[in-house]
């Protein structure tokens, strides 16, 4: 039905004209910035996948340097041993040499001046064979692998126990080895007159009675100093020092000593908290995909026996040159152990640095699939869409005649 107020027609026109303009749009959008996916709205479920495809090639790329960083490590540490290395081999010479018959004190002298340059030159790596400003031989740095001592909690004591201490007195030492811990706390023990199994204290008198029964004891309060020690061979220990008291008890008249009794510590809420055992490299897209790197400490006073350190070695005699050249053979052993240790992690990281390329290959791939527009067949869309917005143009400009039309009868 022909009408002049309302064009149906022309709102027709116009509504696929808008259309086919926002499909140009879009079209056009997708071909400029390459992506199949400019607005959430073009694909939901897509997007959110690409993304997360993004942000696992974004990791894996990281993860590729950290790889590349931590092979870089472990070859500067490898060039370090390579010279410890030849330095301990030059020293074994030197003590063959003066292990010799036929040399005399004096030229293991001259042997000898050479064997202790030597010695410092190996710490001397160690202490410069570093990265990024991390020593990492000489057992400092958190690349180090041995454990020192962390911390130590204790929750409460056993029974008393008897030992063959001596009688507490001022300057006495208690020392408790540990395998784990950090620097301890003071700590304060009470040696009162009686002992009721709560409070904490225990007696001497009745120890006193037993050897002698004319010996006195005035007990106080004794303050007990906490502090580590560190032994030649590297154990370290944690020591209780009296650091005042007052306790007394005689012997019998033919005796050497006294008895005493102690008390055992129990650890049932006790932790033993490790130390420094590597650095870790995340080599992956989880937080648990990592590397640990450790580094064993090599120096003059790590290696060697568990006897002799060749930094206590010496070839000024024939004995001192045997004794030396077994603490060496050790320390050519434990040398070759830590580079081997080293290779075998720079292959690990070498073959995680392929596994990463090959999965960033496979996931940028995949995030192609998913984000990336197909040029050819959106401007085949974009050619369509132009015909279409060009026809509904036409199509306006008709229906907008439509009502001229109408009022040209009216003029008739």
């Amino acid at each position: 039905m022909p009408v002049i107020s309302t064009n149906t027609a022309s709102n027709s026109a116009l509504r696929y004209l808008n259309l086919n303009s926002s499909n140009q749009s879009s079209t056009l959008s997708k071909l400029a910035s390459g992506s199949r996916i400019t607005k959430a709205s073009d694909d939901a479920a897509g997007l959110a996948i690409g993304t997360r495809i993004q942000s696992d090639v974004t990791v894996l790329s990281q993860a590729s340097t950290n790889a590349s960083q931590a092979s870089s490590i472990l070859q500067t540490a490898d060039g370090g041993l390579a010279r410890i290395a030849d330095i301990l081999q030059r020293m074994k010479s030197l003590s063959t040499q003066s292990n010799s018959g036929t040399v005399t004190d004096s030229e293991r002298t001259y042997i000898q001046a050479e064997y202790s340059e030597l010695s410092e030159e190996i710490d001397g790596i160690s202490d410069s064979t570093t990265y990024n400003g991390n020593s990492l031989l000489n057992g400092t740095s958190a690349f180090a692998s041995a454990t020192s001592l962390s911390s130590v909690s204790t929750a409460g004591m056993t029974d008393a126990q008897a030992t063959d201490l001596s009688a507490i007195a001022d300057g006495d030492t208690i020392t408790i080895t540990t395998t784990d811990g950090t620097t301890p706390t003071p700590v304060t023990y009470t040696i009162a007159d009686s002992y009721d199994g709560t409070a904490g204290t225990v007696s001497l008198q009745d120890i006193a009675d037993s050897i002698n029964a004319g010996d006195t004891t005035t007990p106080k309060a004794a303050n007990v100093r906490a502090s580590i020690t560190t032994d030649a061979d590297g154990l370290q220990s944690l020591v209780l020092t009296a650091a005042e008291g007052d306790e007394t008890i005689s012997t019998i008249a033919n005796g050497t000593g006294n008895a005493a009794t102690a008390l055992g510590l129990i650890n049932t809420a006790g932790t033993l908290v490790g130390a420094s055992t590597g650095v870790d490299f995340m080599v992956g897209t989880s937080t648990s995909d990592t590397i640990n790197v450790s580094i064993a400490e090599v120096t003059t006073g790590s290696l060697g026996s568990t006897t002799l350190k060749i930094g206590a070695t010496s070839v000024s005699t024939q004995t001192a040159a045997q004794q030396a050249s077994d603490a060496l053979d050790e320390a050519i052993a434990q040398v070759s152990q830590a580079r081997a240790e080293i290779g075998a992690t720079m292959s690990r990281f070498e073959f995680r640095s392929e596994t990463i390329s090959t999965a960033s290959e496979n996931l940028t791939s995949a995030e192609s699939v998913i984000m990336d527009a197909d040029v050819a067949a959106e401007k085949s869309q974009l050619s369509s869409d132009d015909v279409k917005t060009q026809a509904a143009i036409a199509a306006l400009s008709q229906a907008n005649q439509m009502p001229q039309n109408l009022l040209s009868l009216l003029k008739s």
